[in-house]
């Protein structure tokens, strides 16, 4: 592929709108579709030394962006001390208590990149899942391993976190 920030984005620009759409389709927000695809894109403009072989490896490095994203938005939130309810965050998991709170924000960012040193791929997959709200055939394409392998290591995860989110309450 080898393209550019820029050549990435006007060439998948529908791509990255779908995928935009779908993590904030699961409840509101405060920003819009195309609001959030331009803060991924001016995010991401002046590095040059980004290259990508395939648009599943952009998708997944974009994962990782909107992780960073989301984790920024919740830090703003509590900064201001904002009723987290009434504008409340998306994921791509089910979050009990008071829903995707900045708070749970902050606390699943630890859990996923807890997992990053001993368990790599389960943190790539964790964190595609839950802030890019991708699907298992697209973590599995990005992560170039088999769907099958992609929902085992969904399971984990999802035991992971309700044991380490369970333990906390």
């Amino acid at each position: 592929m080898g393209d550019s920030v820029d050549d990435l984005f006007k060439k998948f620009h529908g791509e990255i709108l779908a995928l935009a759409r779908a993590l904030l389709a699961r409840g509101r927000s405060v920003v819009s579709t195309g609001t959030l695809v331009n803060e991924l894109y001016l995010k991401l403009q002046h590095r040059d030394n980004l290259t990508f072989a395939t648009l599943e490896q952009f998708l997944a490095y974009l994962s990782r962006t909107m992780r960073s994203h989301l984790v920024d938005e919740a830090r703003k939130r509590i900064a201001q001390k904002r009723n987290a309810e009434l504008v409340p965050l998306t994921l791509g998991i089910e979050v009990s208590d008071g829903g995707a709170t900045p708070e749970k924000i902050l606390e699943l960012d630890q859990l996923v990149g807890g997992l990053e040193q001993d368990h790599p791929r389960l943190q790539k997959v964790a964190e595609m899942r839950i802030f890019m709200v991708m699907t298992n055939s697209e973590i599995a394409a990005a992560l170039q391993v088999s769907e099958p392998t992609i929902k085992r290591d969904w399971q984990i995860i999802k035991a992971y976190l309700t044991d380490a989110l369970g333990n906390k309450s």
